[in-house]
């Protein structure tokens, strides 16, 4: 087992918008037992650092899409000293098409969508969907709660629609949504605010329910077009912000994480959304327990630290196996 690991971005970070990512993913590297040290850096850095820090193991995580993305220094590093250089792409399928650029270099490719990791033309590439930080995310639940329906994030086109469709439940029940590109007009209870990512937390754990929808903007999702299979992010960090989450299905992958009805809800059309507001509006200590179970399900599996192992274990059996 590698004792000491190197997590850099795939990208430079002044083109990565998901930085705060990187850090959760160091810190699930760090609460393995076995692990001496763990560096996180950005891409630009990764070489020079590894060969002070010398890593047996490389991690770059995020995004391989820009044209400045350049692995040359780091996958020296790896070949000269053994070390095993891993890839763990968090924007698929929506940047798939550059996958091309990381085939040659990663020893091992994770992918977080389930889907998209079936169609990598690599021997080794495998599933590894994102996660959620116990020390970022966590919030105590409390019947103190302040708003109804909540939702933050950017307003793309199947979004858009999704809420125009439900915009009568949504207006009853004084729902709350924050992002960008809002017709503000047209749907009176959006607002275009950004929010940071360390409020975000706050905002989920204050609201009786949070809404999770996906996003159907691919930047270069050409080849196959493929379509998401895996929830995001958020998913988990919702639930470890103590929410229930409302869940629309486009993929039924969401019930390998929560149990439908005990941990999630799920809804396909508009009379379903409002049978599910009623019922949370109608008995909120079942919303609560929902709420909970959602965050315990997280704390014992869905954190960087189980992801963390998941990784190492891929690893260890390819080095196992060389």
């Amino acid at each position: 087992m590698p004792s000491r690991v190197l997590v850099c971005g795939a990208s430079p970070d002044n083109q990565n918008r998901n930085v705060v990512l990187r850090s959760y993913v160091a810190e699930g590297f760090w609460q393995l037992r076995g692990i001496e040290s763990v560096v996180n850096v950005p891409l630009e850095h990764a070489a020079t650092k590894a060969w002070s820090a010398r890593p047996e193991l490389v991690v770059c995580f995020g995004s391989c899409m820009p044209d400045d993305a350049d692995y040359s220094g780091i996958k020296r590093y790896c070949a000269q000293t053994g070390a095993t250089l891993v890839f763990w792409l968090h924007d698929d399928p929506y940047e798939f098409d550059f996958s091309y650029k990381i085939k040659d270099v990663a020893d091992l490719v994770f992918s977080n969508d389930k889907w998209c990791a079936e169609h990598y033309d690599h021997p080794r590439a495998f599933h590894l969907p994102l996660a959620a930080s116990e020390r970022a995310h966590w919030r105590p639940i409390s019947a103190t709660k302040d708003v109804n329906i909540f939702f933050c994030g950017v307003a793309f086109g199947n979004r858009i629609k999704l809420l125009r469709d439900l915009a009568t439940p949504l207006q009853e029940h004084a729902a709350v949504v924050l992002g960008d590109g809002w017709p503000e007009s047209e749907l009176p209870f959006c607002r275009n605010q950004r929010l940071p990512n360390n409020e975000l937390s706050d905002r989920y754990a204050r609201a009786w329910i949070t809404l999770n929808m996906g996003r159907d903007y691919h930047y270069a999702n050409d080849r196959f077009k493929l379509d998401p299979s895996t929830p995001g992010p958020r998913t988990f960090e919702a639930a470890m912000a103590g929410t229930t989450q409302l869940f629309f299905v486009e993929s039924l992958e969401i019930v390998d994480y929560y149990a439908p009805g005990t941990e999630v809800l799920l809804y396909n059309s508009v009379r379903e959304f409002r049978e599910c507001i009623e019922a949370m509006v109608g008995d909120r200590t079942r919303c609560l327990a929902i709420a909970a179970a959602a965050q315990q399900r997280t704390l014992r599996e869905h954190t960087y630290l189980h992801r963390a192992q998941t990784m190492l274990q891929h690893v260890q059996e390819w080095q196992a196996g060389r």
